[in-house]
Formats: structure tokens, sequence, C-alpha cells
């Protein structure tokens, strides 16, 4: 099992394009890393350098120690898995899934034999004389994986595997990648715009913007301690809010003139942006008993089963104000809500979209007076 190791990894277009800005990654034996991002952010650009299908600019990658920049795809011991599934469609299952080992010289009794284990591992033992168009998409798919598992790699690379299937079976093969990577134990590196696909798979995820790193660690650190305002936004559906507030007496004082005791190191003044998500905004049964009171009116609503979202607005402020309720809640639109939050469920970003926290401020202090 791989040790993946990039150092200041950067790729430069011959037009001067810089796509990676010195990404500086670690990925350990058995993990999956999930790289997610908008479209245009670098995700499949990173994807492709470790493939070795996109030459590397500058930085160095190593696989278990070894350096690979120059080594072609072939040489890396990497299989990949593609968007399109990229199958052979004169060929069998059986022949797609064994081409590689067949390619390399590996004896045929040995590719029948790993070909059969893993299209039993996969539940495709009665499809292998199949052609790939006499196959649903799910099953493409499975092939596909077979494919680069027969050749039991290093290292998988996926880059958006399931973006061509519909709902309903993103979430199965979702799940079945989830438990098959697991079983295996193979060190994987899967490329995703999805956030649910990123949140619900990944052992650490991987928030790129504009060829940088944004924010790396578990789903859950990410989702509650966003190191930025862009993470903030690109987790959570719907996104968290956001409102307009400036900095006084060391706190913060939100569009309505309510000020909320919530210590940031910004200066007096400043313009700042306050962040709660959804679920953090609850309807005030008392004003008695909450600190902090937003008065909104409902404007469009947005029932979903179990929960309903609420759209809102607060006087004088064009942004929405999210609002998740119970779905069996008798909002309606036009009325009129009360809601309150926790300061501790608060996030507080200053001008260059960074998070800050008390927390972070006081570390910021202590390692100033060190």
């Amino acid at each position: 099992m791989a040790i993946l190791h990039l150092t200041r990894l950067k790729k430069r277009y011959p037009n001067g394009f810089i796509a990676l800005h010195g990404i500086d990654l670690s990925v350990t034996e058995g993990e999956l890393i999930v790289i997610v991002g908008p479209s245009g952010c670098g995700k499949s650009t990173l994807l492709r350098t470790l493939a070795g299908l996109e030459s590397i600019s500058d930085g160095e990658l190593t696989i278990n120690g070894r350096r690979v920049n120059e080594l072609e795809p072939a040489e890396r011991d990497i299989a990949m898995v593609f968007q399109n599934y990229a199958l052979y469609p004169h060929m069998s299952v059986a022949g797609n899934m064994g081409y590689a080992l067949k390619n390399r010289g590996v004896p045929k009794d040995e590719i029948r034999r790993r070909v059969a284990a893993t299209a039993e591992l996969l539940g495709l033992g009665e499809l292998l004389e199949r052609r790939p168009r006499q196959l649903s998409g799910g099953q493409r798919q499975r092939v596909a994986m077979g494919r680069a598992i027969v050749r039991e790699p290093q290292v998988f690379l996926f880059d958006e595997p399931l973006s061509n299937l519909d709902a309903k079976l993103r979430v199965q093969m979702r799940l079945e990648i989830r438990h098959l990577q697991k079983r295996l134990g193979i060190t994987s590196v899967y490329v995703t715009h999805d956030q649910v696909e990123a949140m619900t798979l990944a052992d650490r995820l991987v928030v790129m913007n504009g060829g940088h790193v944004e924010q790396c660690g578990t789903p859950m650190a990410l989702y509650a301690e966003p190191a930025t305002r862009f993470v903030a936004s690109f987790l959570g559906s719907p996104a968290m809010n956001f409102l307009p507030v400036t900095i006084h007496q060391g706190g913060v004082v939100l569009p309505n003139g309510t000020p909320l005791a919530l210590p940031v190191d910004i200066p007096e003044g400043r313009a700042a942006t306050l962040g709660i998500r959804p679920e953090h905004l609850l309807e005030a049964t008392s004003t008695q008993n909450a600190g902090v009171i937003l008065e909104v009116t409902i404007e469009m609503l947005e029932p979903l089963g179990a929960d309903m979202l609420a759209y809102t607005r607060l006087p004088g402020l064009e942004e929405w104000l999210v609002v998740r309720l119970d779905g069996a809640h008798a909002a309606r639109e036009g009325q009129r809500l009360s809601l309150t939050f926790s300061p501790a469920y608060c996030h507080v970003f200053d001008a260059d979209g960074m998070r800050v926290s008390m927390t972070e401020a006081a570390d910021a202090k202590a390692r100033a007076v060190q």
C-alpha cells in the first residue's frame, strides 16, 4: 500500500497559465482522499499529474519514497477510473478487465484467475461475456473499477467516476466504492465536484480553489471549522448564510444594529462577515430567553420531506437568509419569523475571507509574544 507525497507541486502551461500553485499534500497508506472544488479549480489537473498524464512543472511527487516525476504512467503502478468508463466496445467484460494484464505479458491462467476473482468481488460473474453496450451505467462503472482492481496497483485514482449516473445509482455506487476501497485497503485519490460525494466518501477532504489548497482535514472538521469563507460557502447544502457586520468594542454588530458578544481580533470599525448555517438558525419562542433576535419575512418555501427550507430576508438586505425548518412546520410565504442563534455556531470572516475566531485570535497573540 502506497504513501503519496506532493511537495510544492506546480503545473504551468506553455501559455503561462498556472493551474497548480505549489501543492503540498501527503496521503497515508490505505487512505481515501477526496479532492473537491468548483470547475476550473485544478482538481482534475492535479489528478492527471499524479497519473503522469500531465507533466509536473516544478516540485516533487513521490510514491513510497520513490520520485516519479519523470516516469511514464505505466511505470507509476497507478490505476485510474475515468468519468466516461473508457471501455473497449468490441471487447467483452472479461476482455476489458484483463486487457492491461495481457499487454504486460501476464500468463493467461493468472489473467483468468484475477478477472474471475475481481468479477466475483464486484458482482460481475454472470456478465463476463457481455459487451459494454449490453450493460447498464452502473455495470459499466463496475467493469471500469474491475479493470483497475485486477492490476493490483499501489494507488487508485478516481476522476469523477459517478457523474454520468442518475441520482439513485450514484448513492448506491458511492457506498460500493467506499466499502470496496476499505476492503482492499488501497491508497486512493478521488476527484469530484459533488460535495455530498466528497463528505460521505472521504477520510480526509481537500478543498481546492484557483489552483490552491484552501483547506485539508476530515469532512466534519472542515464543515464545523472552515478556514476560509470559500470553504464555508462550498461545503453544506444549502450553503452557509453570510451577513455583513461591523466590528465594535471587540465584538460584532449585526445589520439590524444588534451587538453580538463574539470577540474577534479585527480592528475597530472594520467590515467583516458573519457566517451561520441554516440548521443553526432557530425560531425564537420567547424573546426573554433569546440573546439575539432577527426579525425576518419568509419569501419562499422549499419542502424537502423531513425538512423544509425557508428563504427569508432581513429588512434592508438583498441576501437570502436560509433557515432549515422541520418538514411539518406550518410556515407560509409572507409570514414573519423571529430567529435566534447561539454565538457558539457563528463564524467571523475578515475582509480577506479568512476565518477569525476567539481561539485563533488568542493563538495568534500567543505566537506574537513568543
